[in-house]
């Protein structure tokens, strides 16, 4: 007789059970806590970080005096490096792009925005360095260094402008230098800032 050659038999697909669905079910419920824990977390946290502690950050890794120095051999002048007490440091730059300019961002005390900029060039050089519409009045003194108040609009169609919304500010020349102020902090704020500007850049 011919051998009877049987074919091997296809295994059968294991179909769900009630019992491993729900199995599955429930790792897929836990791993989707997880994530959305995760996430609340992060969102959390991120929202719990004011203004104040990206500047303490920003203050932890900027060195005023010694980015200033380097900045005073490659701009010609003495870069201003003041840091007020109550004070913090986000940022200190320089261009020697013309005009050339030495730039550092503050927090104030009230934990306004407030930035420097000084150069060899005159106000009208550098005021387009200002974000928005800046204007001069009321000219005074500064312990014998001539200055004027500053009145800026912002851009409508800036959005970025975050130191010019309802910004005031002022300028001064000493050194042969052109030392600009401003942001959204008090007069008396920016007044604190520029005397000590002055005094560091008249050392």
């Amino acid at each position: 007789m011919p051998e009877s050659h049987e074919r091997p038999q296809r295994k059968k697909r294991e179909l769900p059970t009630k019992k491993n669905t729900s199995v599955r079910n429930l790792v897929w419920a836990i791993g989707l806590n997880l994530i959305v824990v995760a996430i609340a977390a992060v969102v959390i946290v991120g929202l719990g970080r004011n203004d104040r502690d990206t500047a303490a950050t920003a203050r932890s890794m900027v060195n005023v005096s010694e980015s200033a120095a380097r900045a005073s051999e490659a701009l010609g002048f003495r870069a201003a490096d003041a840091e007020p007490g109550g004070w913090s440091v986000r940022e200190a730059k320089m261009s020697t792009t013309e005009p050339a300019f030495w730039e550092v961002r503050y927090t104030s005390p009230s934990g306004s925005l407030e930035t420097l900029l000084q150069s060899h060039a005159d106000y009208p050089a550098l005021a387009p360095r200002i974000r928005g519409k800046a204007a001069t009045s009321g000219y005074f003194e500064i312990e014998g260094t001539e200055c004027a108040n500053l009145e800026i609009q912002a851009n409508s169609n800036d959005n970025g402008a975050e130191n010019t919304k309802g910004a005031s500010g002022l300028v001064c020349s000493a050194r042969e230098t052109t030392l600009i102020i401003y942001g959204a902090g008090s007069e008396k704020e920016h007044a604190a800032l520029m005397k000590e500007t002055l005094d560091r850049v008249k050392k």
